[in-house]
């Protein structure tokens, strides 16, 4: 088994807030990210599998870049998160992103011999979130 990774980035905005919650409360749990405010975003996409035995890839990752940038950064650079679809009805919390990536990314990845392993988003230099699938 090889772990192959791509990483990519994105700049995007948001603001967080729990449409059943009063003003009030929403602050209480969001604090400073209740107001509209962006992040520089670091995606990295991490696969696991057994090189191809025609090409010697577990996936070419030109193909990958590929999939991440038509999947998933074409539909948040530089956008506003809560009025992205892939984020409707939810929080578009950074473990909520990762876990939103994940779905959206799974069946263009897994193949016979590669299934995605993590992602990983940075949301600053020093916070970062990694989901594994369930």
């Amino acid at each position: 088994m090889i772990l192959i990774t791509r990483k990519e980035h994105f700049s995007s905005s948001h603001s967080l807030e729990n449409i059943n919650l009063s003003k009030e409360r929403n602050l209480e749990i969001f604090g400073k990210c209740n107001n509209f405010h962006g992040h520089n975003y670091y995606i990295e996409v991490t696969l696991e599998g057994t090189p191809d035995p025609e090409s010697g890839y577990v996936m070419d990752l030109k193909l990958l870049k590929k999939i991440i940038r038509d999947e998933i950064l074409i539909h948040v650079d530089h956008k506003f998160l809560n009025e992205v679809d892939m984020f409707k009805n939810l929080i578009p919390t950074t473990e909520n992103m990762a876990m939103k990536f994940w779905e959206v990314l799974e069946p263009k990845i897994n193949r016979d011999n590669v299934r995605l392993y993590s992602i990983r988003l940075y949301e600053t230099e020093k916070n970062f979130f990694e989901y594994f699938g369930k």
